[in-house]
């Protein structure tokens, strides 16, 4: 699922590199459509960065759409481009190849060595972005909606080496993942709503109709919050719930990180506004930000 039609943006444009980023004020941009080559093949994605003084370091996220999402706004995409310059962190919106099959899917999960070209998008975009802007690359983070959400988890398995941090909504991932190991330290926040008809929140479940080959059974949502706990050896959690919300926090993980999560008790599977009383963009960024790598 996606959001609004997204508004103008400007044409396509390739970056220019800058020899020493940090030396360099950055002016604000808002969603301007950039071009990279990835494995010999063009990318686009869509870029909003601050005003920014000489020597100020910028956090970076990456956000990654629903299905069918690619030519839509991203969820509060016009606030969490305002919060960028108010926070001086830099958004950029990650844009799915359009031919690929639903074998294939519009992102790559569990990914194999066969199927890393989104990966490889991804690292690119931060390689990118840092030859041109004072990127902090101990603050690099994704966050994703729905099939974007279950993106996010590729990255927090596969490239927790470079990013920090994910949070996300309404996805999960696979319960047997091809490759998922900390080498780096991960914080995680999942967001969901316990009544989402689309990505069941309580039950694993199986792709049908030959969408994502080979990728397997998905985890439940709560399966998928205790794995990442014991994944990230955390020593301690605390539950605390309400006829709205039930909030899980396990703390004292690998790397002094949180695995976090919000059960939305009467919400589906739209991306909320707000969670718990704070706004939803809001809230991401509070756990993004406490998190370096």
């Amino acid at each position: 699922m996606g959001s609004d039609v997204a508004e103008e943006i400007q044409p396509v444009q390739e970056l220019q590199d800058v020899d020493d980023p940090c030396s360099e004020p950055s002016e604000i941009l808002t969603q301007s459509m950039i071009a990279i080559t990835v494995n010999n093949e063009e990318r686009l994605f869509r870029l909003s960065a601050p005003n920014s003084e000489a020597g100020t370091k910028l956090a970076l996220i990456l956000a990654f759409h629903g299905g069918g999402g690619s030519e839509e706004d991203f969820q509060q995409q016009s606030e969490f481009d305002q919060l960028g310059e108010q926070e001086k962190f830099i958004m950029a919106y990650a844009i799915a190849e359009d031919d690929r099959t639903a074998a294939e899917g519009e992102w790559f999960l569990n990914t194999a060595a066969t199927s890393t070209e989104d990966n490889d998008y991804a690292e690119a975009i931060v390689d990118e972005l840092s030859n041109v802007y004072c990127i902090d690359e101990e603050r690099i983070y994704a966050i994703g909606y729905s099939l974007g959400s279950m993106y996010t988890y590729e990255i927090a398995c596969q490239l927790n080496h470079r990013f920090a941090a994910v949070a996300s909504f309404a996805g999960t991932m696979p319960v047997d993942p091809e490759t998922c190991d900390l080498v780096g330290s991960m914080a995680v926040m999942h967001i969901h709503g316990k009544l989402d008809y689309i990505i069941d929140y309580d039950d694993d479940w199986d792709w049908k109709d030959g969408e994502h080959e080979g990728v397997g059974t998905m985890s439940s949502v709560p399966g998928m919050i205790d794995a990442w706990a014991v994944r990230a050896n955390c020593e301690s959690d605390e539950v605390n719930a309400d006829f709205f919300v039930e909030h899980i926090v396990h703390e004292g993980c690998f790397g002094e990180t949180r695995i976090e999560h919000y059960g939305l008790e009467l919400h589906e599977h739209t991306w909320p506004d707000e969670v718990d009383g704070t706004s939803t963009y809001q809230l991401i960024w509070d756990f993004l930000s406490d998190f370096t790598n």
